[in-house]
């Protein structure tokens, strides 16, 4: 793996999964085991396997989130991927089971910005910023037909506008969003986003 071409805000859809039977689990019973099972500020690169150039070639979705929260600042610089896999708080956990199972598990994600602010308030996507997304995501090899997933409206609204790739959208699992976020409606935006 070449690690010089990924930068801090790349990471996988890839998280360590509940060792409970997760078949026929509701959506919020699914959420709340990989919630118990989290393990923060860690990435399972035992589970990334395969060629990164091939996988990143063969990428059909693309997670988008809008930037690095200011946990970040107290990240590991030498350790890869964490972005999206730190502390319980951000509540990652209930972006893995949203998607454990369905074919974006295992998809390249990263922020459309590289501001790191916890308050979305405080933060403005350019033009700018969605053509340096898309140009690193072309340095990397991902196809100009992948589809990118904007986590949030804010997203949404910038890739819709400026973003050539396709755009998609559901909600963000952040906290704060709480009053958006429930695991069954979240889990119907992903067969959403899968339906051609």
């Amino acid at each position: 793996m070449t690690n010089a071409k990924f930068i801090s805000i790349d990471s996988w859809e890839i998280w360590d999964v509940p060792n409970d039977d997760l078949t026929g689990m509701t959506p919020d019973d699914r959420e709340k085991a990989f919630g118990a099972n989290y393990q923060p500020n860690h990435f399972p690169m035992d589970k990334l396997t395969g060629d990164i150039d091939e996988r990143l070639k063969n990428t059909k979705y693309v997670i988008i989130g809008m930037n690095q929260g200011n946990a970040a600042i107290n990240q590991d610089p030498d350790k890869l991927f964490l972005n999206f896999h730190g502390k319980k708080g951000s509540m990652d956990y209930r972006l893995a089971a949203a998607l454990y199972n369905t074919d974006l598990w295992g998809s390249f994600m990263t922020d459309v910005s590289h501001v790191i602010e916890s308050s979305s308030k405080n933060v403005n996507i350019t033009q700018d910023d969605v053509i340096n997304l898309e140009n690193h995501l072309d340095n990397l090899g991902i196809s100009k037909d992948a589809t990118l997933v904007a986590l949030g409206g804010n997203v949404n609204k910038a890739l819709t506008n400026y973003a050539k790739r396709p755009v998609k959208t559901m909600y963000h699992y952040s906290g704060s969003n709480n009053h958006y976020w429930k695991a069954d409606i979240v889990h119907k935006q992903v067969m959403n986003i899968l339906e051609k």
